[in-house]
């Protein structure tokens, strides 16, 4: 399954935490990895 949308939307306000593929993920690493996956998409479209 494709959770991509996670990364183009916003959380709603109150989320602590984020259950994806069987992992949590904090808020903190959430952030991280979506930071990640935004700054890989922006480097293929320039491709």
């Amino acid at each position: 399954m494709n959770y991509d949308y996670l990364f183009l939307n916003d959380l709603p306000k109150g989320v602590k935490s984020v259950y994806v593929n069987g992992k949590r993920m904090s808020l903190k690493e959430f952030n991280k990895a979506k930071q990640k996956y935004l700054s890989k998409k922006v480097k293929r479209i320039e491709l």
